[in-house]
C-alpha cells in the first residue's frame, strides 16, 4: 500500500531478518526529486518506525532523502514476541536486515544510519561492527543512551528483582506511566497513550539485554571513524550527560558534531525544540554533501 503526499509517497515493505522474522518496513520516498540519500531510522523501545511519518520523513523526503524505519521484531507490526527477546543482538540482526535491504534498493548512494533512544545503541553496534556494504556512510544518535540513569520507585524495583529471581521472560515490568518525564510534546503524550502497538511492558531478560547493549555501545566509540552527529536534549533525564559527553569526545571519526538542546526532554524528535532539531539534521546533511567534513 502506498499514500502519496504532495511532496512524498509513503509505503510499506516486508523484509526477512537473518533468522527468518518478518519485519514490517515504512519508506517514504520523494516525489518531485529523485533520491540522493538514504536514511535508515531505528526506532526506541517500545515504539516502531511509523512515528517518523511525522517526525522525520515529511522533512527529510522533500530534499532528497529515501527514508526507511523497520519495526524489530516484536514491535509494531513485525514478527516476534513483543516485550521479550533472548537477546538484543537478535535487534541488532534487524537492523542489518533494513540497512542491507537499502543498500540494495538505492546502490551507490550515501546512506545514513539514524539512531533513536534505545535505537542508538543498536546503531552504534552496526556502524562499529558492520563491513562492506552494510556499513554506513554516516551516522546519528539522537537522544544516545549509552550512559543511562535509573530512577526506579521501590514498587519498580520489588517487582524487577522479583521477577529476576522467579521468571526472567515474563513480561510483567511496565514501561509507561510517566510520559511526561521524557517526553515534553503533550500531543504525542496522547499519541503514545492510545496507540495500541506501543509496547507496555518488558520482560527482566529484555531489560537485562537492553542493559548488556547499551554497555557494550559505549565501549565502541574507538571503532566509529564515519561521521558522525549526535543531538541530546538538556533536560533528558534517563541518561548520564557527562558520560555521554565523554563517550562523544572519544569517537574516533575526526568529523563529528553534538549539539545540546537545552530544555528539550528525551524524545527531541517529539519536542517543542523539534523544528531546531530537525534543521540542524537537515543542515549536517547539507554539510557532508557539500564534502566539508571527512
Amino acid at each position: 500500500m502506498q499514500i502519496l503526499n504532495e511532496q512524498f509517497v509513503e509505503g510499506i515493505e516486508n523484509l526477512i531478518s537473518a533468522d527468518g522474522t518478518r519485519l514490517h518496513l515504512h519508506s517514504w520516498l520523494p516525489v518531485s526529486s529523485p533520491v540522493k540519500r538514504v536514511f535508515v531510522a531505528v526506532h526506541g523501545m517500545g515504539g516502531h518506525g511509523g512515528y517518523y511519518a511525522t517526525s522525520l520523513a515529511p522533512y527529510l523526503a522533500p530534499t532528497g532523502v529515501a527514508v526507511y524505519a523497520p519495526d524489530l521484531r516484536g514491535h509494531g507490526l513485525s514478527d516476534g514476541k513483543r516485550g521479550d527477546i533472548e537477546s538484543f543482538a537478535e535487534l541488532e540482526a534487524d537492523v542489518a536486515a533494513a540497512v542491507g535491504w537499502a543498500r540494495k534498493r538505492h546502490p551507490g548512494l550515501p546512506l545514513f544510519l539514524l539512531g533513536e533512544s534505545m535505537g542508538t545503541p543498536l546503531a552504534i553496534i552496526h556502524a562499529a561492527t558492520s563491513k562492506g556494504l552494510l556499513r554506513p556512510d554516516f551516522l546519528v544518535l539522537v537522544a544516545c543512551v549509552v550512559a543511562p540513569t535509573l530512577t526506579p520507585r521501590v514498587d519498580e524495583i520489588f517487582r524487577t528483582t522479583f521477577y529476576f529471581a522467579t521468571n526472567r521472560r515474563k513480561i510483567a515490568l511496565p514501561i509507561t506511566g510517566r510520559e511526561e518525564q521524557g517526553v515534553r510534546d503533550l500531543d504525542f503524550v496522547k499519541i503514545l497513550k492510545s496507540d495500541g502497538l506501543f509496547n507496555r511492558r518488558i520482560s527482566v531478560r529484555f531489560l537485562l539485554s537492553m542493559t548488556k547493549s547499551m554497555s557494550q555501545a559505549a565501549k565502541l566509540h574507538h571503532r566509529l571513524t564515519m561521521p558522525t552527529l549526535l543531538l541530546q536534549g538538556g533536560k533528558d533525564i534517563t541518561v548520564r550527560h557527562r558520560p555521554t559527553r565523554a563517550f562523544f569526545n572519544n569517537i574516533a571519526a575526526t568529523d563529528k558534531e553534538m549539539f545540546v538542546f537545552p530544555n528539550a526532554f528525551h524524545a527531541i524528535l517529539n519536542d517543542p525544540d523539534s523544528p531546531e532539531v530537525r534543521a540542524k539534521i537537515l543542515t549536517w546533511i547539507e554539510r557532508q554533501e557539500a564534502g566539508v567534513g571527512g
